[in-house]
């Protein structure tokens, strides 16, 4: 199956959730297969010994045509017409399943979210908005036809497991009266006790490899040797008996090439035919176990007896497993908490398919584009007419019931044309489009300042309609943009980083903004120019712009009719 397409793929790491599980059951003569390697059900023609069901148990679940859905549609000829690369998807939302028409994001050529080419019916009728999907409902999708069930569930019967347990036959028995077991058993749960009260990764590390060093007699250094992309090993940390961290650790190359990617462990008792390396640190014996993170091999626990002659036995093997899984168990979760952190932070800013993209990638150990360049990118600045003589007169509890939904609406306008919210300033909010992290080639600087154009145009629609809907003040929005080539990347420092966008088209497009019209977005005159085959403009004519001088100024006033392009 093919990796994502068009920026809108569902992630392999989908998230898994708790509720009423339901499936879709297929009507017809068509089946599911199952394509366990990349997680995605595929509508195929009748075969006996496929499924006709797919459990609803991980989300976003996005249905289509394109090979990245996680149910993928068949592909005959003139089915375009019937049924789209990204059809519809469902969502968990508050414990409920809901089915939303067309992409899950933004597609490349429309520039935001496109719908399905004929819509996605439930019980005959076409969804315009969100809809719950529940047991009985009848989902349509082009020619195909699925029901909707309660997903059955899987009853464990422990009393029987448990009985299957004890009544086994050629049991091993522990004596819990053995010293050397309590002695073991002791050592294990006094360095685990240590652990759970240490709360640096860091620390926890150090203390693993201590112990490494101290209880396994052979071991003169112990290693934490993590793994790279391109198949190599670097030190993420070192311990040295009786002298503590090494701060430039050479490890014996050979032993690392001696332990194949399936094996276990590898015990090297006396070591024959020495490299140069390992004669150089008379490194005479060696023992290798590696660390392991969701299926797959994170690096290694290294450890070899460089000038002390001792040789690693059995026991030391067993006794470098249980540490090797506590070191395991330990980088598994620092990357956990860092994958949390960028989460976290990227959610702020970016639409969930960027966000999910941001994640995947960063979790593969790839480059997701947050080192800090130079782009060209479109900067929209939009604040609120009148919000500081507002606020004198409203508690900050009423405040935030007004700021929070005109966040929200402000910033899906932006993420819906493909942009992202860069900053939240009082009441003011900097969209930038074109500096999406890990977007692989630019779009055109006309497509660019189209998709910021569209997002203006958007709120100035959709925000009076959201303050109408809620009650809340019909205050006025004051927007204004500009395109031009901007420092685009993570900037700080190594506790608070953000990723931001720094240089002259931020400062002129927040100009523009002081200087548009109520309701009205105002954009330079190389904004106008990128744009003038698209929107229509009124000429505001030359305006003094504090630190830039006079420049002229034009207002946005609507897209073209598609006979004057």
């Amino acid at each position: 199956m093919g990796r994502r397409k068009e920026g809108i793929a569902v992630s392999r790491r989908a998230t898994y959730t708790i509720l009423d599980m339901l499936s879709l059951k297929v009507i017809g003569p068509h089946h599911l297969r199952w394509v366990a390697e990349s997680g995605q059900w595929v509508l195929v023609p009748n075969q006996d010994f496929l499924t006709k069901e797919a459990v609803l148990n991980r989300f976003p679940f996005v249905i289509g045509r394109a090979e990245d859905c996680t149910l993928t549609l068949p592909q005959n000829d003139g089915m375009e017409v019937k049924a789209s690369r990204w059809h519809c998807h469902i969502q968990e939302r508050q414990g409920e399943c809901c089915i939303m028409d067309g992409s899950l994001g933004v597609v490349k050529e429309a520039g935001k979210p496109k719908p399905s080419a004929a819509g996605t019916m439930i019980n005959g009728q076409k969804i315009t908005i969100p809809t719950r999907l529940k047991p009985g409902d009848h989902l349509q999708i082009g020619p195909w036809q699925f029901e909707v069930k309660e997903a059955l569930g899987v009853k464990v019967d422990a009393a029987g497991v448990m009985e299957a347990i004890t009544s086994g036959r050629g049991r091993r028995q522990l004596d819990p009266a053995n010293p050397k077991l309590k002695e073991k058993f002791g050592q294990m749960h006094e360095l685990v006790r240590r652990l759970a009260q240490i709360p640096d990764v860091e620390e926890s590390l150090i203390t693993l490899l201590g112990y490494c060093t101290s209880k396994i007699e052979a071991a003169e250094v112990a290693a934490i040797l993590l793994a790279k992309s391109d198949g190599g090993f670097a030190t993420r940390l070192a311990w040295q008996k009786g002298m503590g961290r090494v701060p430039e650790f050479h490890f014996s190359q050979k032993l690392l090439e001696s332990l194949p990617a399936d094996h276990s462990y590898l015990l090297e008792s006396a070591l024959k035919d020495r490299s140069e390396s390992q004669s150089a640190h008379d490194i005479s014996s060696g023992l290798l176990v590696p660390l392991w993170g969701k299926g797959e091999r994170l690096g290694v626990l290294y450890l070899d007896n460089r000038r002390n002659a001792k040789s690693f036995g059995e026991e030391d093997l067993y006794l470098a497993s249980a540490i090797a899984s506590l070191v395991s168990l330990q980088i598994a979760l620092n990357r956990q908490s860092e994958l949390g952190r960028i989460k976290e932070n990227m959610a702020r800013y970016f639409a969930p398919d960027v966000v999910e993209r941001i994640v995947e990638e960063s979790a593969s150990g790839q480059s997701v584009g947050l080192e800090v360049q130079e782009k060209l990118v479109a900067v929209l600045f939009v604040d609120m007419e009148g919000f500081t003589a507002m606020s004198h007169t409203k508690t900050p509890k009423e405040i935030a019931e007004i700021l929070n939904p005109y966040f929200e609406t402000l910033a899906f306008c932006i993420q819906s044309e493909g942009g992202h919210v860069n900053k939240f300033i009082g009441d003011a909010v900097m969209g930038i489009f074109g500096a999406n992290p890990g977007e692989g080639a630019q779009l055109k600087p006309a497509e660019i300042a189209a998709q910021a154009a569209r997002a203006a145009l958007a709120m100035l629609k959709r925000w009076p309609e959201v303050a109408t809907e809620r009650g809340l003040p019909q205050k006025r929005l004051r927007i204004g943009i500009n395109v031009g080539r901007a420092v685009v990347g993570n900037i700080g420092y190594s506790q608070r980083l953000e990723y931001s966008v720094l240089g002259d088209p931020v400062n002129v497009a927040s100009r523009m903004e002081h200087l548009a019209p109520p309701n009205k977005t105002a954009v330079s005159e190389e904004t106008k120019k990128l744009l003038e085959d698209l929107f229509e403009f009124e000429d505001a004519g030359e305006q003094e712009v504090k630190g830039v001088g006079k420049v002229h100024v034009y207002v946005l006033r609507a897209p073209l009719a598609v006979s004057d392009r």
